[in-house]
């Protein structure tokens, strides 16, 4: 009996102490939510704060970005601004520097050929120093005899283009229409002093004033035949080396190689200390008959 209620006594409570056991759990259940709903609120808010740290620090690097750009671009126009006004202020300058060297080769130009021309005349005034000393010494000479009266024995009848003018005045007025750039009429006039006067001092230079003549009007036979007349008729004189030289270049002018290089090495031979020598050279290599000469290292 006792036993009997004994067990009925435990099959009463056993709900009750299942019930309380249960309601145990679910408290501690929702003491382990409330926890955890907890640390999910603190993940929540130090996740906030870190993404609103980041957010910060992101647009803080944009801003500084931003800034970056601005002060880029400030800087690019203030240098296009700077390049723009040195250009400004160069470009005046760098014409009128060009201007200015444009007119110093125009000046070198015109020194060079008024140097050229200095040259010409200063070998025309050797030619006429050279002239003139010729003519002291044939003033210098005796005097030549008369020619004997019309109708003496034995005399002579002068031609009558040779009478009346000494030999002096003649080569002068002739000289002085040559150097006049007359050069017919000097040409006429050299040419009857050649004829009246074979002896006079002045008579190669005549002869060579001729060969000069026909060489200014490109007449290349008859200057080679004037310059060589002054070499074969006349002793050696002032004019010998200068005709032995020109009737060369008269020959190369005429197309006459082989004659011009043969005249152009006679005359490096026979006048060594010319100051033409080093032209003899260059035209004989202009002729292709002889080497460049070979650059010292």
């Amino acid at each position: 009996m006792n036993a009997s209620r004994l067990l009925l006594l435990t099959m009463a409570l056993s709900p009750a102490i299942l019930f309380g056991q249960k309601k145990e759990d679910l408290l501690s259940i929702q003491r382990d939510i409330a926890d955890m709903t907890d640390r999910v609120k603190q993940l929540q808010k130090a996740f906030d704060e870190k993404i609103a740290e980041l957010t910060a620090r992101v647009q803080q690097s944009i801003d500084a970005s931003n800034k970056t750009s601005a002060e880029m671009a400030a800087l690019q126009r203030s240098v296009d601004q700077k390049l723009a006004e040195q250009q400004t202020h160069l470009v005046t300058p760098v014409a009128t520097m060009g201007a200015k060297v444009d007119e110093m080769s125009g000046d070198f130009r015109s020194v060079q050929t008024n140097v050229a021309e200095l040259v010409r005349h200063l070998n025309t005034l050797d030619d006429k120093v050279k002239d003139i000393s010729d003519a002291v010494r044939t003033l210098q000479a005796p005097p030549v005899a008369p020619p004997p009266a019309p109708g003496a024995v034995g005399a002579a009848q002068a031609p009558d283009a040779c009478a009346g003018t000494p030999a002096d005045l003649s080569y002068t007025a002739a000289l002085g229409d040559y150097n006049g750039k007359k050069d017919d009429l000097a040409l006429q006039e050299f040419a009857q002093f050649v004829k009246c006067f074979p002896q006079s001092a002045n008579a190669p230079n005549a002869s060579y004033y001729m060969g000069q003549i026909f060489y200014r009007a490109e007449d290349w036979p008859s200057a080679v035949k004037a310059f060589d007349e002054v070499m074969e008729k006349y002793p050696p004189n002032p004019k010998t080396s200068e005709s032995a030289y020109y009737k060369a270049c008269a020959l190369m002018k005429n197309q006459e190689k082989t004659a011009a290089g043969k005249e152009f090495k006679n005359f490096i031979a026979k006048y060594p200390d010319n100051p033409k020598v080093r032209e003899a050279h260059a035209h004989l290599r202009e002729l292709g008959l002889e080497a460049a000469p070979r650059r010292k290292n």
